[in-house]
């Protein structure tokens, strides 16, 4: 009769533990499923033209399942962001490994940049969101164009330890400097359409130049 109690018990718990184990996977999913349709229409619409219904209604979830992930649309706005970078970021380190000349580093980050750019088309452009016009208050995050300035503030750090850049650079500033011109360089190119090779040589020749020792 004990082991009987003890088979029935195991078996209690296991139930339990696998429809917990079903609810976490149906949560996660459905966080996938909204930070996916999210993506989408904030790379179509702009941050200010979706609305947290469309974002649930694009998902096919119910629009109270997006309250259950996400405080509000700065919230998920975030999420999208958060992910945003982090496949960027990850997508750049794997361009740079084994690269040792300067130079050579510059060109493989502009050319991980455009690449995936070309793979993941205005996902850059809408992370790159200004996030002063999306809320007045601090928003207890670093948004995407900050991040990517303080990476290439870092890059250059090394870069200046190891004597490729001039030592009176200012890192910070030359990192923001240089995440406007590519925002900015990157879209006037996309709009006219120009060869991303010579866009990418045209944008080392100014970043090397600009911040190399003389």
């Amino acid at each position: 009769m004990a082991v009987l109690e003890i088979e029935e018990d195991a078996a209690t718990s296991a139930g339990a533990g696998g429809a917990r184990g079903g609810v976490s996977r149906r949560k996660l999913e459905s966080r996938r499923k909204l930070l996916a349709a999210a993506r989408k229409l904030f790379v179509e619409r702009g941050y200010h033209e979706t609305r947290p219904q469309d974002i649930s209604r694009e998902a096919g979830v119910g629009h109270g399942t997006f309250y259950l992930h996400f405080e509000d649309k700065l919230d998920c706005f975030l999420a999208f962001t958060d992910e945003a970078a982090g496949e960027l970021e990850y997508f750049l380190a794997q361009h740079v490994v084994g690269v040792a000349r300067f130079e050579d580093a510059v060109r493989e980050l502009l050319r991980g940049i455009f690449e995936y750019s070309a793979a993941h088309p205005g996902v850059i452009a809408a992370a790159l969101t200004d996030a002063s016009v999306l809320s007045t208050s601090d928003i207890g995050k670093k948004m995407p164009m900050t991040r990517w300035a303080e990476g290439w503030g870092v890059l250059i750090e090394k870069w200046k330890a190891s004597g490729d850049v001039s030592s009176d650079v200012d890192s910070r500033l030359a990192g923001h400097l240089i995440v406007g011109a590519i925002k900015q360089g990157g879209g006037y190119a996309a709009r006219e359409r120009l060869d991303t090779e010579k866009v990418i040589d045209g944008m080392t020749l100014l970043f090397v130049r600009s911040l190399k020792k003389q």
